[in-house]
């Protein structure tokens, strides 16, 4: 008697037919696996790894961006598809401050991602744009685009602060269009001291766009955000704002900030005390270097 022994080799990890969706899932199935494969890989920066996990950690939710695109394209009358084309923005900005805190795209990034005519991101803004005006749910797009640094992200909030017809949308819009135009300025300001660090975000934004941004008058960036808060606090100032708080009392944190916290601004005086316990104040020590260092004892 003769028996047969079957050997599988590489199972070790899931199969790729196990880790994404097939064919004969229904959306909201293909979606909920796309997003089980973007939670596996995420949590790879929860642990200690090395860079180049975390960078294939990256790729693999590159990968599932792009299926869910194309899950939300192929099926634009399913609710599934404006999750789909959600997740696909979030896990873009995820991406987008990941690769940051690793200084920045790999030398030998794949041409796809980094230099693609439009990116996953864009593409899902242009279809959320065009096909969910209308959705009370864009909130979640907007509180994402804050954090990212893309055009297209500009462009959405922009949109979306002129043509939603819920005023709560409109007034998340417009507290957070200031902020993403700030964070972007800062951003631009840190890259300017690392080339490494800047030659990578010409690689995955293009430099035409990074050049487009550095001839932008920095005063007018920032007076247009001030403007904006202005705007935010007037019109939109009882709106609720998730996790807390009202745009009006976000708006005067930033603008306390944008006035008097931003480099270049003179320092607000303080008071209080230094590591003999003794009582200072700031002003105390103007025409020096002073460094500031807060702390608190629990």
């Amino acid at each position: 008697m003769f028996r047969i022994l079957i050997i599988v080799l590489g199972l070790s990890l899931p199969a790729a037919q196990d880790r994404f969706p097939q064919k004969t899932a229904t959306p909201a199935e293909q979606y909920q696996t796309l997003l089980k494969e973007y939670q596996e890989a995420s949590r790879v920066f929860w642990n200690p790894t090395t860079d180049a996990e975390k960078r294939s950690a990256i790729e693999r939710v590159n990968k599932t961006s792009q299926i869910l695109l194309e899950l939300a394209q192929k099926n634009p009358e399913d609710p599934i598809a404006l999750d789909a084309l959600i997740q696909v923005v979030a896990q873009d900005v995820w991406m987008e401050l990941r690769e940051h805190e690793l200084g920045g795209l790999a030398e030998n990034d794949t041409p796809p991602r980094a230099q693609a005519k439009e990116s996953p991101a864009g593409t899902a803004m242009r279809l959320l744009l065009r096909d969910h005006m209308e959705s009370d749910r864009l909130g979640e797009v907007c509180r994402r685009a804050m954090y990212g640094f893309r055009k297209d992200y500009e462009i959405f909030l922009r949109a979306v602060l002129e043509k939603s017809p819920h005023r709560d949308i409109q007034g998340l819009a417009c507290i957070l269009l200031p902020q993403l135009l700030n964070n972007r300025q800062q951003k631009l300001d840190l890259i300017k001291g690392q080339p490494e660090l800047a030659k990578s975000y010409e690689r995955r934004f293009g430099k035409g766009y990074l050049d487009q941004l550095r001839r932008q008058d920095r005063a007018q960036v920032l007076a247009e955000a001030e403007a904006l808060f202005d705007q935010a606090s007037e019109k939109y100032g009882d709106v609720k704002i998730p996790y807390g708080g009202t745009v009006a009392e976000r708006a005067e944190t930033e603008l306390f900030e944008l006035r008097h916290l931003t480099a270049g601004k003179q320092a607000p005086d303080i008071a209080g005390e230094d590591q003999d316990g003794k009582r200072f104040r700031l002003n105390d020590y103007r025409g020096k270097v002073v460094l500031l260092y807060f702390w608190q004892q629990f």
